[in-house]
């Protein structure tokens, strides 16, 4: 689940951390996860085109994506500036409540993920118009988040696999990872605005592996690993580095102690 650093947002079903009075009951997640030895990062998100809830923002002024009836706003300089800090000062409070990182949620149509688009990214000044300035606007908060936090602190990223329908094409994709890399990110993860796929397993290998090739830093497979063999064949037949569960963790919490008894 993502979590909310933008004061005045009140989306549903969200956790939040755009206030220091968040931060002890935050702690209290990260607390338990060292407790077993275990790393934590938060996964901060600004929902852009999927909010159900105004105030909605988007690069170009989109309708809502799931609430038809929201006109987002486009969003002005000023805004840019305004949401890059919220990024960072949840960072911040991410750090100060004890997690071991952060991960901007930059896939899945959410707001960051739109910059990256050339369907919903329509403008004309440095944050549109190239595959360099689509990036620039999560390229930046890395940046920012980076000299906030020192570099002791993960910052990871989950972007957007190529897909031509929503606009996300393949030399963006690869410039972006390339970028963020050095910006000074550690980790990568890759989605996509689609993330529940019902024409291939595991759904995202394919760009996953070929950015793997490319990059220096660990980039994470996910999206429809359900079996060991899956998992075990992504991680020998390519230089992927890590496998990301989601739903098939919350159906089975002991799943990787299964793979792992019967390896």
């Amino acid at each position: 689940m993502g979590i909310i650093p933008f004061p005045n947002y009140n989306q549903k079903d969200f956790f939040r951390i755009d206030s220091d009075e968040y931060i002890p009951e935050i702690r209290k997640l990260a607390d338990i996860a060292h407790k077993y030895n275990a790393h934590i990062i938060l996964d901060l998100i600004h929902q852009g085109l999927i909010a159900v809830e105004q105030p909605a923002y988007s690069p170009s002024g989109d309708k809502g994506l799931i609430n038809k009836e929201i006109q987002s706003k486009a969003m002005t300089k000023e805004d840019i500036l305004r949401i890059q800090d919220y990024f960072v000062q949840g960072a911040i409070r991410a750090q100060k409540a004890g997690f071991d990182g952060i991960e901007i949620h930059g896939a899945q149509l959410t707001l960051v993920s739109l910059f990256s688009t050339k369907k919903y990214n329509r403008r004309t000044d440095e944050y549109g118009g190239s595959d360099e300035n689509r990036a620039r606007f999560i390229v930046e908060i890395v940046q920012k988040i980076r000299k906030a936090v020192g570099n002791d602190f993960i910052i990871s990223a989950k972007i957007d696999s190529t897909d031509e329908e929503n606009g996300f094409t393949e030399s963006g994709f690869i410039y972006l990872g390339k970028a963020l890399e050095q910006a000074g990110l550690d980790l990568m993860e890759i989605s996509g605005p689609n993330p529940i796929r019902k024409d291939k397993d595991p759904y995202f290998y394919n760009d996953t592996k070929k950015l793997a090739e490319i990059l220096k830093i660990p980039v994470v497979c996910i999206g429809g690993i359900k079996k060991y063999e899956q998992a075990d064949y992504i991680l020998k037949n390519s230089k992927i580095q890590y496998i990301g569960l989601a739903r098939e963790l919350l159906k089975q919490p002991d799943i990787v102690k299964k793979w792992y008894s019967n390896k």
